[in-house]
Parts: structure tokens; sequence; C-alpha cells
């Protein structure tokens, strides 16, 4: 197998969408590499990080694939040059793994990297360009980010502070058993949405404020995601309504001072006020109340820094995972190819029985070097 990959690693963001294919213009592309007999099989990978590229065939069609590849996108040659990362073999399929696994990810062990190279996958099986070595080659790649899932603790540590305040907010509520509902002030910035979201998708209730002009009945729908939006004028107005509040503004003064705060929600209640800005938006002096408990940016961030680090900790025991995954898949692809060579010896018992004997005793490399071996001898005795 081969992989042409151009990935956020090497490649700016505006370079990047210039290798980027859509699904119809993958499907147009590996099309005309089968018609051309220049590749045997194909899966195009492309997300907002990468465009990868990978074909099973001759080496020999390399320069032929660049040329269209350039071509077809419009792209100088000498870009090609300068951003592409080229594995074959044994590489390629090791690249593949790390890919799949979100080894290789700008969020380390992300689980939606996994779901796009599945479609990628599937798409190109229904289109009917995966042969049976990328059939073998992709189905392990899933089994095996699905180990290094399982049996490590990567991507079950988030790291990102607005999924980690939204863990936080639905733990309080539940251990606290109060309502689900949520104001999110600045849930149009950066932070403040991805909090607004993953609560969202936790089952969470959730008022954003903005300061733009919103429809009459309050209610817009992001991404399919239902979100009460009000202006931020309203937003004490809004507090005996809610259990918890997250703040993420870029504003220089408060966005929930201690006086206003106590005079807008009268009788007090227990709240979760969260303040993920820098300087703060919400009054300090609110973490003296007895039924608020408050949590500011420097929470999170020495709780992301801790994960990481367990991450780190956690990436030597997946990067065994992975190359023993590796190394059982090229054992595969090696027996496939023998046994295509030596059809006839297969049918058998003993024989079957000898290569499953050599398969568990010997690494990849001297498997190679004994079936190398036998179809050499085999052919000697067939001249005899």
């Amino acid at each position: 197998m081969f992989c042409i990959s151009v990935s956020f690693k090497k490649t700016p963001a505006n370079v990047r969408q210039r290798f980027s294919f859509l699904e119809e213009e993958a499907k147009v592309f590996l099309d005309k590499l089968i018609k051309e007999q220049w590749i045997t099989g194909g899966v195009i990978v492309s997300t907002c990080n990468r465009s990868e590229c990978y074909f099973t065939g001759s080496k020999a069609y390399l320069s032929k694939i660049e040329n269209w590849f350039a071509g077809y996108k419009k792209i100088d040659r000498e870009w090609m040059k300068q951003y592409c990362l080229y594995y074959s073999g044994k590489r390629a399929v090791q690249h593949l793994y790390k890919v799949t696994a979100g080894l290789d990810s700008m969020v380390l062990g992300e689980d939606e990297i996994l779901r796009q190279v599945k479609e990628a996958y599937l798409s190109a099986k229904e289109q009917g360009v995966v042969n049976s070595e990328l059939n073998i080659i992709f189905q392990g790649a899933f089994n095996c980010a699905k180990l290094t899932k399982s049996e490590t603790a990567i991507s079950n540590t988030p790291v990102s502070i607005g999924t980690l305040t939204a863990n936080m907010v639905e733990n309080y509520l539940e251990e606290k058993e109060l309502p689900k509902k949520v104001l999110v002030i600045g849930a149009t910035g950066k932070i403040g949405s991805i909090v607004a979201k993953d609560l969202i998708s936790k089952g969470i209730c959730v008022t954003g404020t903005t300061r733009s002009h919103i429809r009459e009945d309050g209610v817009m729908l992001q991404g399919g995601e239902e979100i009460a939006w009000i202006p931020f004028d309203k937003r004490y107005e809004e507090l005996s309504g809610v259990s918890a509040v997250v703040s993420a503004t870029g504003s220089p003064h408060y966005t929930i001072t201690k006086d206003a705060f106590e005079k807008k929600c009268g009788k007090m209640q227990e709240y979760l006020l969260v303040d993920l800005a820098v300087p703060y938006d919400i009054d300090q002096e609110l973490a003296q109340l007895d039924d608020v408990t408050l949590y500011d940016i420097d929470y999170f961030e020495n709780l992301s820094s801790e994960n990481y680090n367990i991450k780190l900790n956690e990436i030597d025991k997946a990067k065994n995972i992975l190359a023993e995954c590796v190394e059982e898949v090229q054992k595969k692809l090696l027996i496939r190819e023998f046994q295509i060579k030596q059809e006839e010896s297969f049918q058998e018992k003993w024989f079957c029985k000898m290569i499953s004997y050599l398969r568990d005793a010997l690494d990849s490399e001297q498997l190679e070097m004994v079936l190398t071996k036998i179809v050499k001898e085999s052919k000697k005795e067939d001249r005899r």
C-alpha cells in the first residue's frame, strides 16, 4: 500500500484546502486511477486537518498519479514536493493505524478521525474500489483504534477547556439534583460555543446570550442543536431559571457582579458559576456566598494540563498496541499473497497447519523470508 499525505503538521490551512476532496471529487479521482490501471484499489480520507490518498498497485505509476493529482486539483507540482508526505509498504500501514487511532491528531486521541476514516472507507467500498488488500488493512486499522481506545486512557481523558467545563457542570447538576438548565454568556464565542454544544449533547437545556439580532421567538438552531437566545442585557433576569452560569466573553467589564446577582436572584438557591474569561467575567466576591460555587479558568487549565500528562503517559502503551496490530496485519498480507502463489498447497491440511505455526512463531520479517524461500524452492521443483 502507498499513501500520499497532506496534514496540519506540515501544511497551513490555506494550502490544505487546495488538496481537500469533496466526496464526489474523491469518487471521480479514484475512478480515473482505476480505469487507467494505475492503482488496484484506493481510499481517500479528506478532513479539515488532512487529505490522504491510500492506494495499492505498482510504484511505477506513482509519478502518473502525482501528475494527475496536481492537474485535477490545479496544484503546482512544486507544491506536491513541498507539502506532501509519502509512505509505502509497512510505513504506510503504520501511518494509517496511527491516524485512525487518533495518535496523529491535533487533539491527541480524538474520536472524530475514526468516524471520518470509516466513512471514507465505506464510500470507496460502495464505489467498488476497495480490494482485498485494502479491506484487510482498513479493517485492521478500525480494530486497532478500538483496542487503543478501550485499553488506554488517551481518548477518554479530555483536555479541551470547553469539554472539561461541560463535564464538570453535568456532574455538579447531577450530584446536587438540580434542574438541568444552564446560562452560557458568550455562547457565540470560541470557548462558549463548545461548552454550549457539549452541554446540549448531554441533554442539558442551554440559554445563550447574544448582542446581535435574534428571531422573535428567541430560539435559533445551530447545526441542528436548539439554543434559547436572549439579549445580553437580559442575563440577570434569566438567573432564577437556571442552575449554573458559564461566562466566556472578551468583555473588559464584569458580566455578573455580586450586587446585581444578589438583587436579581431574590431568595438564594444553589448556583454553580464558571468563569472562563481573562480578565474575569464574574465578580470573584461571589465565591464568598454560601450557596455559590465558583470556578475560574485556572482550575480548568490545571485540569487540562493534568489530563494531557495522563495522555502522554499512555502514549507508549498505545504505540505498543499499534505495533502489535501492524505486525498482525503484515502477517495476514504476507500469507494472503503467499496463498495466491501456492493455492494448491493450501488444500493440504498439514500445509495450512505449518503456515499457522510459522505465523505464530515468527515476526513479519522472518515470516516473509521463510515464505519467499518456500516459493523459490517450489519454483525450482517445478522446473525439474
